[in-house]
């Protein structure tokens, strides 16, 4: 069974499709994400939203913004 989903930065936009033969290739298409785009969940969100690594790195009120280098 194949896996689809389109993540999407909740500041910026951008979009990342996950897509893969569930679990193996799924899971390695969403770990992909993480580590190339950066992909979180949003900060205090108490949703599934996720922001992408950019966006983290200026997101107001979050102490990443003082830590943008180590991202």
């Amino acid at each position: 069974m194949e896996g689809r989903v389109l993540l999407r930065c909740g500041e910026c936009e951008l979009t990342r499709e996950i897509v893969g033969e569930i679990p193996e290739e799924y899971t390695r298409s969403f770990d992909d994400a993480v580590h190339q785009d950066g992909w979180v969940p949003r900060p205090g969100s108490n949703s599934a939203q996720l922001i992408c690594r950019d966006c983290l790195m200026k997101y107001e009120g979050h102490e990443s913004v003082d830590d943008a280098a180590k991202i």
